[in-house]
């Protein structure tokens, strides 16, 4: 089994019932990344090892308590602990390796295709008062019917990144035609009341803003962040829902269009 420490932030562990090696596989990245990576699975023991605990390896393979892999999961540990690559806390030495197969396209190149990219336009609300903050996204997507949850990024240096995780709250607010003014206030306005100026905004009952005309309003309390490369995955769970009869918008290459049904051949 492999551990791979994705220089945008993943952390996962690959061919979970290959009971036969047992490494650390990470991408190329800035040292202080790799020893935060490091710091979440276990311990760097020197330069080619780390130590990791058998807890956080059952965690990542999604197999705890099953009896079969149980079994053999169990006969590795033993395996090593015979051969001293087990210390006095029970955790396992593992090798670290670097991929040296990380081809990645350029960031122009990655924004060229991504402007491409067809998608919904939503207003994600948070906070208050003074706290009160927004900012336009176009990576709302569902994530889970049971339970009900939709997430969508927002970038580390984001203005509206820190009321975002302070707060725990959002509204995801899916704009349509007529929108324009509201987008433009997101986009234009500093963050606080004056971003908030078109719309007719109202406060539901945690203090968040909702658009009343939105397309969709979305209710979320945040469960889970997760920080990817330059940006963190937000994820909520509804808590309430509200739609309305409304013509949806999309942004598709840098700039917000309508839509209208069309007959494919």
């Amino acid at each position: 089994m492999r551990i791979y420490l994705s220089n945008a932030g993943a952390i996962a562990l690959r061919d979970a019932a290959d009971f036969g090696r047992l490494d650390v596989m990470a991408d190329p990245q800035p040292a202080d990344r790799l020893e935060r990576a490091i710091a979440r699975i276990g311990r760097r023991e020197d330069e080619r090892h780390v130590r990791l605990s058998p807890s956080v390896l059952r965690f990542l393979s999604q197999h705890a308590g099953d009896p079969a892999w149980e079994a053999s999961f169990s006969k590795m540990v033993d395996y090593a602990a015979r051969h001293g690559w087990v210390d006095e806390r029970g955790d396992i030495r593992a090798h670290m390796v670097v991929n040296d197969c990380d081809e990645v396209v350029s960031v122009d190149d990655f924004k060229a295709a991504m402007r491409s990219l067809p998608a919904g336009i939503s207003a994600v609300s948070t906070g208050d008062g003074a706290d009160m903050a927004g900012m336009i996204v176009s990576s709302l997507t569902s994530i889970s019917a049971d339970p009900p949850m939709v997430g969508f990024f927002v970038q580390q240096t984001a203005s509206a990144h820190a009321p975002l995780l302070r707060n725990g709250r959002f509204v995801a607010n899916i704009l349509g035609e007529g929108h324009g003014e509201v987008i433009e206030a997101f986009m234009k306005n500093p963050q606080g009341r004056a971003r908030f100026a078109q719309g007719g905004w109202v406060m539901n009952e945690h203090g968040a803003p909702v658009l009343p005309d939105a397309l969709a309003s979305i209710e979320c309390d945040i469960v889970c962040t997760e920080k990817l490369g330059t940006h963190d995955l937000i994820v909520g769970k509804i808590r309430r829902t509200a739609c309305r009869e409304a013509r949806p918008v999309i942004n598709f290459q840098s700039a917000t269009h309508g839509i209208a049904p069309a007959q494919i051949q």
